[in-house]
């Protein structure tokens, strides 16, 4: 096995880890899926050593069809101590998270702050847009102890306390900092209806969905009644569901528009899971308007959409800071690593890309899909990963079009593990058997693994980091990409990885 370390000094930027060698393949041995519950994981003979117990798990899959790719190094020597396939482009699902938090750490630093502001300028309110997925988010607000609505509530205040009442100009949103797609043309039509694939904004609330709750009325056929979450006038609920001793309520949202369908029947309460809504930036408007209106300050018109930001990024003199809201860099970290929330990966990545073109002085210095695959090449290129045949897509990992091999991850994560701020990111990887999405996995080696996961149909990856014996610890990959039907037998042989893992000694 080749060791990384030797270039270490040499790459082009400090804490960096050369990259890997040129693309390998190789031919996937298989095992018949039928044959695959007698000579499963279990069935490694336990007298092979570790490095053969692994590429044994590996070479005997239980589709014809799948492949899998892994590589495993000691990230304070560089030893690459097992290798299969690690340098096979492969669909990496939820695991490209790792490579988006890593440049963004590289790009934003780990003191990094998302940034909302609410400011007056003479009788207009003027919202400037950070990209902050943290805005209104349930999970951070409850923390907290706060609604989705919490800071609109207090930016009204902070009006009503200066003796503002009447915006009689209007509002205005800039959400200059990223470009108008909110939608990766690349994610599949079946999954934007979906909170995980809720469209990226500049300006984002509540995870630019709306959280629809139905109950009965008194009235046994009478139409049910409903809620909206975050309060706006923007959705327009099309009400078909009666009330009733029994039956099921169904919520059904026409793409691209902003009516919400209602049908069925409705005997008790009954909290829908999160929607989409189309638009994040009118979205926030709705339900600023609307909070700024209860609490006594009314906005005039409709709201209009402009850049406010001055070409270098500042904001004008002319405006009154009334409120902000920040979220802080280890918050987001935490919603991508261990909720896998895809919304916070892509704002991340957009954010990055903002800061990147605008170092690079490009001409297109906005948040974009584009931008941000550039800042993430150059930070794995400076890092002295290779990213040969990496394709960045996204940043959450949604998209099929996302290629990197295994080494590119471990690469990263022990380039992760050198930096003085890395831990940031590591804190923020599911612990098993303790939280995240690896909650309720290998509880035998609770407290061991701490990885991102990555699930979609036909692929199940899981990468990051294992405590081993004699306090040795390895960074690790091991991708599947394209079997069929449950991925069961894969999540086997990624946990049956482990084990062999943190009882390995490194020989």
């Amino acid at each position: 096995m080749r060791s990384t370390i030797d270039r270490y000094d040499k790459a082009p930027c400090g804490n960096s880890l050369s990259g890997a060698s040129k693309l390998r393949s190789g031919s996937v041995v298989w095992l018949a899926a039928a044959l695959w519950p007698l000579l499963g994981p279990a069935a490694v003979p336990a007298d092979e050593g570790d490095a053969a117990k692994l590429r044994s798990l590996l070479t005997r899959l239980p589709h014809a069809e799948a492949a899998a790719g892994a590589c495993v190094i000691e990230p304070n020597s560089g030893k690459v101590l097992f290798e299969h396939h690690a340098d096979t482009p492969m669909t990496p699902a939820s695991t490209m998270k790792v490579l988006t938090m890593a440049t963004g750490l590289h790009v934003l630093g780990a003191g990094f702050s998302f940034r909302t502001v609410c400011a007056i300028d003479g009788d207009r309110l003027v919202v400037i847009g950070d990209g902050d997925p943290g805005l209104g988010d349930p999970k951070l607000c409850k923390a907290r102890g706060e609604t989705v609505t919490t800071v609109l509530v207090r930016w009204a205040k902070a009006l009503s306390a200066r003796g503002v009442t009447d915006l009689a100009d209007g509002l205005v949103i800039d959400e200059s900092i990223f470009d108008d797609v909110f939608v990766h043309p690349s994610w599949q039509k079946e999954d934007l209806q979906k909170w995980y694939a809720a469209p990226v904004g500049g300006l984002n609330i509540n995870d630019n969905c709306v959280d629809i709750t139905v109950w009965p009325d008194e009235r046994a056929g009478a139409p049910v009644r409903w809620s909206v979450s975050p309060p706006n006038d923007l959705v327009r609920i099309v009400n078909k569901c009666t009330s009733g001793v029994a039956g099921k309520a169904i919520l059904h949202h026409p793409h691209d528009t902003f009516e919400y369908h209602i049908s069925g029947q409705c005997s008790k309460r009954w909290p829908f899971a999160p929607v989409s809504f189309p638009d994040p930036g009118l979205l926030l408007a709705g339900a600023l308007r609307r909070t700024f209106a209860d609490h006594g300050v009314s906005i005039a018109n409709a709201p209009v959409r402009t850049r406010v930001r001055t070409p270098d990024g500042q904001l004008p003199n002319t405006l009154e800071v009334v409120g902000d809201h920040q979220t802080p860099l280890a918050d987001v970290f935490l919603r991508i690593g261990k909720d896998s929330e895809n919304l916070f990966a892509e704002c991340l990545l957009k954010r990055t890309g903002y800061q990147w073109a605008r170092r690079a002085k490009t001409s297109d210095s906005v948040g974009s899909w584009d931008t941000g695959a550039r800042a993430v090449l150059d930070t794995l290129e400076c890092a002295g990963i290779d990213v040969t045949a990496l394709v960045v897509a996204d940043g959450s990992g949604l998209s099929r079009k996302n290629r990197c091999t295994a080494r590119q991850l471990v690469e990263t994560l022990v380039w992760v593990h050198r930096r003085a701020d890395g831990v940031l990111l590591r804190q923020s990887l599911s612990v098993c058997g303790t939280d995240g999405s690896l909650r309720q996995s290998m509880q035998d080696l609770k407290g061991r693994i701490v990885a991102k996961t990555g699930t979609m149909k036909g692929v199940r990856a899981l990468a990051g980091y294992v405590q081993a014996t004699a306090n040795r610890e390895y960074a690790f990959a091991i991708l599947f990409n394209g079997y069929s039907g449950s991925s069961s037998p894969y999540k086997q042989i990624q946990h049956r990885f482990c084990q062999i893992l943190a009882s390995w000694d490194g020989s």
